[in-house]
């Protein structure tokens, strides 16, 4: 039998298939998009309830940045383009769209706040079993 590991970078927390990373470190949105190139990542993609269960539980009540924006009031979209699926709401009005102890709510993307980073989980580490 064989068991497939996967690990993330120092401070990685590995959830699902990705690794988050939080940083605490106030800054604007775009520069925590900077901070979390620089480690490999991006704002976290949130794809699933769990993934968002997974936040706000990690994420004690202080308000992360995560990978989702928009221009003016059209649709909300990634970091990378792609348009978000209305899997649950984003509250507010602003640009960019933070976690925060409640779900989803959204902000002026000048404003400071902490982030959170993830990147799909790399280097699985094949472990054989002899039972």
């Amino acid at each position: 039998m064989c068991s497939v590991y996967f690990h993330c970078r120092e401070k990685g927390i590995g959830f699902g298939e990705k690794c988050f990373y939080f940083l605490e470190e106030e800054a604007d949105w775009n520069r925590s998009a900077s901070s979390c190139l620089a480690l490999g990542a991006h704002l976290a993609t949130v794809d699933t309830w769990e993934e968002l269960r997974f936040l706000l539980r990690f994420g004690s009540s202080l308000h992360y940045w995560i990978g989702l924006w928009r221009e003016s009031s059209g649709p909300w979209k990634w970091f990378n383009g792609s348009l978000y699926n209305n899997l649950f709401d984003v509250r507010g009005t602003g640009q960019c769209a933070y976690v925060n102890g409640d779900g989803i709510s959204s902000d002026w993307c000048s404003q400071m706040k902490y982030s959170v980073c993830s990147h799909l989980q790399r280097h699985p580490v094949r472990i054989q079993n002899f039972t």
